[in-house]
């Protein structure tokens, strides 16, 4: 019983300082959050608790990095399958249906409570505050997940040159992330005139934007 306690506290300190640093570097950016400032922040009664759960400051960014894609799989990989067993069974996906598995997820995680939109916001300083480290700490991820989602595209859109597409799809993945940190309700926007009658609303809007871009015409050199 004592020991199970003892991994359960461990085990609960690491969650709280992984949680404490997505917050931190959501909000200030990666460069300017130290180790000691997020243990601090968790109330790490060690103060060289980062150190000893996660190695150093890039450890917890790699510990961060796999807690979302932890939770978005959680939303995409269902959806990812049923699409994929359709493709196999001669039933290929459109793009609409493809993109809209792709980005339902984000739009979940941000809406969760609590952490939600440090994480979405963490994802879009991970892109304007890379780095080398960052970059490594990347390149350890396979992304399976963006190449399955690749490989239905090839299939919804057979005509489009390889290069293309995933060079699109790489746009609307960064588009898509750094939309999610700036609006937030998706409403917001600087002609208020122009708001959607509701955040879903303002989603599709978006959402239509990012397909258009997909199946748009090659403009030729």
């Amino acid at each position: 019983m004592e020991l199970a306690n003892t991994n359960r506290a461990r085990s609960d300190t690491r969650q709280n300082l992984i949680l404490s640093a997505l917050h931190l570097f959501a909000e200030q950016g990666i460069d300017a959050v130290s180790m000691r400032t997020i243990n601090a922040a968790a109330g790490a009664r060690n103060a060289s608790a980062v150190h000893y759960h996660f190695g150093n400051k890039f450890g917890i960014i790699d510990a961060i990095i796999s807690f979302i894609k932890d939770e978005l799989n959680g939303h995409r990989l269902p959806a990812l399958e049923v699409l994929e067993a359709r493709a196999d069974a001669g039933d290929p996906p459109g793009t609409r249906e493809v993109m809209w598995a792709a980005l339902k997820p984000y739009d979940s995680l941000n809406r969760t409570p609590e952490y939600g939109r440090s994480a979405i916001r963490f994802l879009a300083r991970i892109q304007t505050d890379m780095n080398a480290d960052i970059q490594n700490a990347l390149k350890r991820d396979p992304h399976e997940i963006a190449q399955r989602f690749d490989a239905l595209l090839a299939r919804a859109l057979p005509n489009l040159p390889s290069d293309v597409r995933q060079t699109r799809y790489l746009y609307c993945w960064t588009l898509m992330v750094q939309s999610f940190a700036g609006t937030g309700n998706w409403r917001d926007t600087t002609f208020g005139n122009l708001r959607a009658a509701t955040g879903d609303a303002a989603l599709l809007r978006f959402f239509d934007f990012m397909v258009g871009g997909l199946e748009a015409p090659i403009t030729q050199p």
